[in-house]
């Protein structure tokens, strides 16, 4: 289950505005259970089958966004915890576009952090070989390495075949980035200094802090990559970066969203081969939601909590 409710916290205005209006008032947008009912017109689903909810809830398959690959942006879309009722709850509704099948080979507790946490860093990986064109053993830094998302990008991009500097603040967290498998594992002002001494090609952010942005757009080297993940409250501001240094330094800005799609099924091979795992470090039932939140606010553990419901 996911917990960052940033929407509900007010830091994203509009779509806080958009659960109001459209009284969505049950979060949760990570759920895994059973299929009990099938709509008129399904097919692609049947009763007694395991699948799981993620943020896309639903996308219309026949406009200009949908056809070209990218169904986030459908005018027609759906998202849980957002314009559906979310998954904390006994019951919840999806597409059977949006379920996602869920191999008997991963267990529910494993399962429910890939549906958004690990789905979206393994688009924001894959966006370094579709869109920024990085081939492997070129070194990237992934800013926010111990959380919920940075943990996956940390061991995905590894198994994509790059070199990982993970970033993070704390010993503690450090050290939890160094033993997923990071190259390097540093604190910001390190990974200033290595900066000047390896080339970033890369640098993917999934901090929702500006100041995560802005160690990115400082270290990123010559013809970089800044894949924007993370979204800070927007007070915060803008992205320290102007256009001559993007105009000299040549730096690419990439937006990714959430995977849909073939990606599940690409995350779901590398979990089961054994390169991508989900670290679970709180566990708990439904009625401890509120506290296990705040538990993430106040950054008590790393990774991922799971709620059993």
């Amino acid at each position: 289950m996911s917990y960052s409710y940033p929407s509900v916290e007010g830091d994203w205005p509009y779509v806080k505005q958009v659960m109001e209006s459209l009284k969505v008032n049950i979060l949760g947008h990570e759920g895994v259970g059973v299929v009990e009912e099938i709509g008129e017109g399904v097919t692609l689903l049947k009763k007694g089958q395991r699948v799981g909810i993620p943020w896309m809830n639903y996308w219309c398959g026949s406009c200009d966004m949908c056809l070209s690959g990218n169904p986030h942006w459908c005018r027609r879309a759906s998202y849980t915890s957002v314009t559906v009722n979310g998954t904390y709850a006994e019951y919840a509704t999806v597409s059977e576009r949006a379920a996602v099948p869920i191999p008997e080979a991963i267990s529910d507790e494993e399962a429910a952090p890939l549906l958004c946490g690990g789905v979206t860093a393994y688009g924001a990986v894959r966006k370094l070989v579709t869109e920024a064109r990085i081939p492997s053993g070129k070194t990237i830094a992934v800013i926010g390495a111990a959380g919920g998302l940075g943990h996956y990008g940390v061991q995905i991009a590894k198994a994509f075949g790059y070199r990982v500097m993970g970033v993070d603040i704390g010993k503690s967290r450090v050290e939890f980035v160094k033993n997923l498998g990071a190259d390097y594992a540093v604190e910001p002002d390190e990974a200033v200094e290595l900066s000047n001494k390896v080339p970033i090609s890369a640098a993917i952010v999934f901090t929702p802090r500006i100041s995560g942005y802005n160690l990115a757009a400082r270290i990123v080297g010559t013809l970089g990559t800044i894949v924007v993940v993370g979204v800070p409250d927007e007070q915060e501001g803008p992205i320290n970066i102007t256009p001559i240094n993007i105009v000299l330094k040549g730096v690419k800005i990439i937006p990714s969203m959430v995977g849909v799609t073939h990606e599940f099924s690409e995350l779901f091979d590398l979990y089961i081969s054994g390169k991508v795992k989900s670290v679970v470090s709180r566990r708990g039932k439904l009625e401890e939601v509120n506290e296990i939140y705040n538990e993430l606010l106040n950054l008590k553990y790393f990774s991922r909590a799971v709620v059993s419901i």
